[in-house]
């Protein structure tokens, strides 16, 4: 990435080559040691309660077809576990996931403060007859998955080139938006 131009996407293009990680593929006998591939899609940017969000959604694969959110449904689903920020130190700039995941679907919301920290919070979502609902999952002191992990560390790399090297402005919080992944991750 190179912080004098910003990117509007970047595909995601680490593949899994030979080595250990093919063996561990083919003698893993417990479904969640497999690593599958997952496509990561960046959505348009979300406004709402004092917060401007990158939304992403993950699939296992391009052509899934799985019950998704709709953009409103997003939007309703994160004005109900997202509070207005309060704290001078929450820059209201984030990003969120969404992952349609083999054991569930996911939510993960976080956003930078403080110029270099993220807070970040995990919930399982379902679709019920009501809509979808969101519980928490903070008693599992479960941060992310292995595939998530990889569209957080984008973001860390998005932030620091943009936003940090820029000094926080209206203007770096606007290249830190244009920085998108999509692709296999």
């Amino acid at each position: 990435m190179n912080s004098r131009k910003a990117r509007t996407s970047v595909a995601a293009g680490m593949t899994p080559g030979p080595g250990p990680l093919q063996i561990v593929q083919s003698t893993a006998s417990n479904e969640s040691f497999r690593y599958l591939p997952r496509w990561v899609e960046a959505k348009g940017i979300i406004a709402l309660n004092g917060h401007r969000l990158k939304p992403y959604s993950m699939h296992i694969s391009a052509n899934e077809s799985k019950r998704v959110l709709s953009n409103h449904e997003l939007q309703e689903l994160l004005r109900k576990c997202l509070k207005p920020p309060a704290d001078p130190m929450d820059h209201g700039v984030g990003f969120v996931i969404v992952h349609y995941a083999r054991d569930g679907d996911y939510l993960l919301v976080s956003r930078w403060y403080g110029g270099n920290m993220l807070k970040h919070e995990l919930f399982r979502i379902s679709h019920t007859r009501q809509g979808w609902r969101a519980v928490p999952l903070r008693s599992t002191n479960i941060v992310a998955c292995v595939w998530e992990l990889q569209v957080i560390t984008f973001e860390r790399q998005a932030w620091v080139y943009t936003a940090m090297a820029h000094g926080g402005t209206e203007a770096s919080f606007d290249l830190y938006f244009r920085q998108t992944l999509q692709g296999w991750v």
